[in-house]
């Protein structure tokens, strides 16, 4: 084969990849925006089957999530550690001296008892897929999470087997009703067959954290970061 019939058929080899490219560039961001919103591409992920647009969303969130606690870690290393020039924590112009240790903060605390590791995780909640990034990422270590879409289902999975840790929403669809409370019936229920296993209500649980806490919860969040933290320093997580 001639010189020049390699070279054409060198330049014929690269025509489709860089027409691959060419189309990225000019088209790229209107087909990532056609796919992030298609329901027609999935994903499956923890055993739940999302779109493109939840798994996302879900990154996303969870990006939000720890951007929110480092920052908060900064401010309160900030209102620790000395100013530069002054010796004296906390006095750097705008910083605000992290919050006394009293209060439900303490409380908390207070309840984070150790479990025995390798019990299995039970995470209730009516949309599953909504919770598909952090399990998946958890059974990735080690970790056993079973699911349950509602209260009946959690409790005869409580009956079945021992849990070291029970993880729900608030509001769930049930039975072809909405119930708003479903958290706080669950924890009732768990509360009464066992007053020491940890529960954490999570999601958007901000105005009934008072009472949960007062009916047993063991950590009220709707932090992603807080969960994997309080999980982790339970022991029911390996290696996260």
């Amino acid at each position: 084969m001639t010189p020049v019939a390699d070279l054409i058929g060198a330049v014929a080899s690269l025509l489709w990849p860089l027409l691959v490219i060419v189309v990225l560039l000019v088209f790229g961001r209107q087909l990532l925006s056609k796919l992030r919103n298609s329901d027609d591409v999935t994903l499956e992920i923890g055993g739940q089957r999302l779109n493109l647009k939840q798994a996302t969303d879900q990154q996303s969130d969870m990006i939000t999530d720890l951007q929110r606690e480092v920052a908060l870690l900064k401010r309160q290393l900030d209102g620790v550690l000395p100013t530069p020039g002054t010796g004296v924590p906390g006095q750097s112009q705008g910083v605000t001296p992290p919050p006394d240790e009293t209060g439900w903060a303490s409380s908390e605390r207070e309840r984070r008892v150790s479990v025995p590791a390798n019990l299995p995780i039970l995470w209730v909640d009516d949309h599953p897929e909504n919770n598909a990034m952090v399990t998946e990422s958890w059974r990735r270590e080690g970790a056993q999470v079973d699911t349950a879409r509602s209260t009946a289902e959690a409790m005869r999975l409580l009956g079945s087997r021992r849990y070291g840790l029970v993880i729900s929403d608030m509001g769930r669809h049930e039975s072809g009703v909405d119930v708003p409370d479903a958290g706080l019936r669950l924890l009732a229920e768990v509360r009464a067959a066992d007053a020491h296993l940890p529960f954490v209500l999570y999601g958007n649980v901000e105005p009934v954290s008072d009472v949960a806490r007062a009916a047993g919860a063991t950590l009220v969040t709707g932090s992603t970061f807080e969960l994997v933290d309080f999980a982790s320093k339970l022991g029911v997580l390996q290696g996260v």
